[in-house]
This record gives structure tokens, C-alpha cells and sequence, in this order.
């Protein structure tokens, strides 16, 4: 399918991150197009959407994005209880999911499965994950015109910035969204019942991670209190092509916490909450802010908790749904990275006619461009994806400051350290700007020693980074675009959470 680019139009990045794959993501930005109308009202004309070697660029035209994100702010507006209405919806749409899941995805049963069947479950997979992504965007369209708004307001009752800026900072704060602070919060309760007995204490003391596996399991009770934590929390670092947290991950976690005084630190979580209430009440008092304001500020930090909770259902969809793709790979005699790059419409045909398609998802692993025009989708690959990628993506390296959005205030000045992967954490010390494509929670422990956060990716003010970022309270900026490409370690950066701005000081 032939879709004119129209470089006339005021395209801009709105996301970048790594370590995703076409699916699901090409389906996510098709839905914004289409289903999301159903949803809200408002859907785009297009989006224009890369992936190469696991890195995606999204971007939208600026106008189209404003006339979106105003319409949606302007339902809003009118409903400020609209993201819990529609957080009730995604509940149910989430449990439909699971049960949907849990209920096919068994591997015996997957491997004597009809190839129709199997291609069958596929497209119920997009059909349900459409749902769950065209109610969440909405948020998405509309966060940075609502933060925006919302910013104006405080300016016009506290002039000085800096106060200003901690103002919004702590109204906005949503530590339901926090899932590391709320996993955080959880194992300490755990971590807490489990120092008060001594044979449990005795059980975590024991120094590989295995062995205390093997006698949470002899012990009833402790397994049962140990797998309930792991049942909650196993998804938290699933981001697309992210893997769980293993058994052995949260022993390891518990481990640390019982070697300091979980009881102690699980009070200070407990008073921070609390402070946290305190001080948005304070702000109130101090800035006068009237009864209508105080309701869109408790929106946004609905929409904050709306948007992850997108989150918690795709991250565990996801894993649920591994097995089914792993036994399409299987069958089309594919690796599960060369499945991720199949398109919905292409699953029946390989499986049913036996298609191969290992020379096309090659090709696109290396480059694929999606253009979404409507109810139209446009897959490019070689040359023509290539002409669209040197188009829209282009770096200028004698640039001496890099502007984006502001997220976290502050200000911090240190080395830089460009951490796009896990694998690249051990180069982070005390005191280091991280600068990554997509900070996400994998990335808490890291950030708890670093001094600031810049990212190219991050599509708005309630996005990963902008959420760890405000939890680690350091500054953060997001939407970069090419902080990755032209930093390099080491470099002496400036980074002001307040103006969006990062200054290259050597």
C-alpha cells in the first residue's frame, strides 16, 4: 500500500525507546488512528512510526497532535472524573484478558493445537490489545496540553519558578502509579514478617539465592507469603521485550532489605505518604488554589495512575501470551525476535500455507517503517524506509545545549554516563547524569545514585522517566531526541529540570 509523505507538515518526535519490537507496538500506533475515535471522539489523520534493531521512533504531525490532545483536554475539562470512568473499563477489559490468556496459553496444550486455532488466538490477541491501547491514549494525547494548563495556573499564584516548579512537582505526584515504590512498599511488609521469625531470618541468611529457594518451598507458610509478593510483582520489568523478575530476583531483593531494618524503612515509605498528603493540602492553602483546580489536579494524577495501569495489563498480557508466540515462531521456523516482527494478517498464512517469512522479518529487524494514515497502513522496508528514516531522524553534533520537556525540577551538573541497555548500569557512579532513550523501572537502582535523568525518548510529563525521575527526586528531562547520539561518557553536562534544558560544559 502507497501512502504519500507530506514533508510539508510539522512533524515532530513524540516517543523513543528501546528494546521494542513492531509487536505490539505497530498495532499500538494503528489504534490512535482508528479505535481510539470510538473511544474518546478524537483519533489522528496519521503517525509515522520506525523500528530498527529494536530501537522505535514515533512521530505525529504537530497540528494533527494539538488538535487531538486539545479535543480530549477539552472532554476533560468538561468530566474531570473521565480517566477513573475509564480505568473502571480497563479493569474489566484487563481480567477479560487474563482469563482469555491463562486459558490458552498452556504449552501441552499449544503443541498438539491446529495451526488455524493457533493463528486464530493471534488475532484475538490484537483484537483485545486494541481495546486496552485505544482507551489509553487518550491520556497520552492530552498529558502535556493538561501539564501545560495546569502549569499556567500555578505561575499565576507563585511567581518565582523554582517554588513553582515544586509545587506542581508534588500535586502531580501519584505514588499508586509508582509501581517500584508500591513493590518497594509491599516487600518491606514482607520483608518485616519475615525478620520477627527466626527460622524465616535463618532461611535468607543462607548465601545463594538457590538455597533459599529451596527452603521457602519446604516451608509452607513462607511460600505462601513469598509467592503471593512474587504473584503481584513478577511483571515490573517486563517493558515489551523486557523479561520478569525471576524467583531468584526478589530473593536477592529481600536479601538487601533484611540486611538493614525493613520494619524502619517500611515507617519512613508510611510518613513519606503521609508528608506527601500534607504538603499537597499546604499548597492549597498557601497558593489559594480553588476548588475547581484542586479536582483537575487530582485528574492529572488520575491520569498519572490511568496510564500505568495500561501498563500493568500490557506487561503481564505480554508475558501470558509468550508461550502461544513462541509456538507460532516454533512452527514458522522462526527465532521469537524474528516473531516480533510479524504482522497480524501475516501469522495465518505462514502457519496455515506455509509462508516463509524469515528473508521479510530480517529485513525488517534491520529497518521498518509503519506509515498509519487513517484506516490505512503503509509498511515500507530497503531503500523506501530508508528515505523516511534520513528524513525525519537527523543529528546535529555541534549543538552546545539540547532542549526538551521538563518532568522532574531541579538542577544537577556531573559527568554523563549514556546507559541505553541494563548491561551498561556498572558504568553508573554517585553523582552521574544518566542519559538513556527510555528510562524505564528496570532502571530504579541506577537512578537511586544518579544526579539527573535526559532522555531522548519519554512522550510526556506522566511517561517512565518522568515518573522514576520525580521518585528518585532528581531532575529529569525527556524528549531529547539525540542526547544518546551526541553525549558521550563522561562529558560535563548541565541539566535544568526546571527549563528543559541540558548545557554541554566539556
Amino acid at each position: 500500500m502507497n501512502i504519500r509523505l507530506n514533508k510539508k507538515l510539522h512533524w515532530f518526535q513524540l516517543s523513543q525507546r528501546q528494546r521494542v519490537s513492531p509487536f505490539p507496538n505497530y498495532i499500538s500506533m494503528e489504534t490512535v488512528c482508528n479505535e481510539m475515535k470510538q473511544v474518546i471522539g478524537y483519533a489522528y489523520q496519521q503517525s509515522i512510526v520506525f523500528f530498527t534493531e529494536n530501537v522505535f521512533y514515533a512521530f505525529f504531525d504537530k497540528d494533527d497532535h494539538e488538535r487531538v490532545g486539545m479535543g480530549v483536554m477539552k472532554r476533560v475539562l468538561a468530566d474531570p472524573a473521565l480517566f477513573m470512568k475509564l480505568a473502571k473499563k480497563q479493569k474489566a477489559f484487563g481480567r477479560s484478558f487474563y482469563r482469555f490468556l491463562r486459558a490458552n496459553n498452556k504449552p501441552a496444550a499449544l503443541k498438539t493445537m491446529h495451526n488455524a486455532k493457533l493463528a486464530a488466538l493471534h488475532e484475538e490477541y490484537d483484537k483485545r490489545y486494541r481495546q486496552v491501547y485505544s482507551h489509553y491514549f487518550p491520556v497520552l494525547a492530552m498529558e502535556n496540553y493538561f501539564f501545560q494548563y495546569l502549569r499556567e495556573y500555578i505561575a499565576s499564584r507563585e511567581p518565582d519558578p523554582i517554588r513553582a516548579g515544586k509545587a506542581i512537582d508534588r500535586l502531580i505526584t501519584e505514588q499508586r502509579a509508582m509501581i517500584n515504590w508500591q513493590e518497594r512498599k509491599a516487600a518491606l511488609a514482607v520483608c518485616q514478617r519475615i525478620a520477627q521469625n527466626s527460622r524465616w531470618r535463618a532461611i535468607f541468611k543462607q548465601r545463594h539465592a538457590g538455597n533459599v529457594l529451596k527452603s521457602i518451598r519446604a516451608d509452607t507458610a513462607l511460600r505462601a507469603l513469598f509467592m503471593k509478593h512474587v504473584r503481584r510483582f513478577f511483571w515490573i520489568t517486563r517493558d515489551y521485550d523486557d523479561p520478569i523478575l525471576s524467583q531468584e530476583d526478589f530473593i536477592v531483593r529481600f536479601k538487601k532489605l533484611l540486611a538493614s531494618d525493613p520494619h524502619a524503612a517500611l515507617k519512613k515509605m508510611i510518613r513519606d505518604e503521609q508528608q506527601l498528603e500534607r504538603d499537597v493540602r499546604a499548597i492549597y492553602r498557601t497558593l489559594k488554589i480553588d476548588t475547581k483546580h484542586q479536582r483537575l489536579f487530582k485528574t492529572m494524577r488520575e491520569a498519572i495512575y490511568y496510564k500505568e495501569l495500561r501498563k500493568w495489563i500490557v506487561s503481564q498480557t505480554l508475558h501470558l501470551y509468550d508461550p502461544i508466540l513462541i509456538e507460532i515462531a516454533k512452527r514458522g521456523v522462526l527465532s521469537i525476535r524474528q516473531a516480533r516482527h510479524l504482522l497480524t494478517q501475516e501469522v495465518r498464512p505462514m502457519l496455515v500455507h506455509g509462508i516463509d517469512m524469515s528473508s521479510i522479518v530480517n529485513e525488517r529487524i534491520r529497518l521498518v517503517v509503519f506509515h498509519n494514515f487513517r484506516r490505512k497502513t503503509a509498511v515500507l522496508m530497503g531503500k523506501q524506509a530508508q528515505q523516511y528514516f534520513d528524513f525525519f531522524v537527523k543529528i546535529d553534533r555541534k549543538v552546545k545545549a539540547l532542549y526538551g520537556t521538563p518532568v522532574s525540577p531541579g538542577t544537577a551538573r556531573g559527568p554523563v554516563k549514556i546507559v541505553i541497555n541494563p548491561d551498561a548500569f556498572h558504568k553508573v557512579k554517585k553523582g552521574d547524569i544518566i542519559a538513556t532513550i527510555q528510562a524505564t523501572p528496570v532502571f530504579t537502582h541506577v537512578l537511586s545514585i544518579a544526579s539527573g535523568l535526559i532522555c531522548d525518548g519519554g512522550p510526556g510529563i506522566t511517561s517512565h522517566p518522568a515518573t522514576l525521575a520525580r521518585e528518585a527526586g532528581i531532575p529529569g528531562i525527556i524528549g531529547l531526541r539525540m542526547a544518546t547520539k551526541i553525549l558521550k561518557d563522561g562529558q560535563i553536562v548541565e541539566v535544568d529540570g526546571n527549563e528543559g534544558v541540558v548545557r554541554i560544559r566539556k
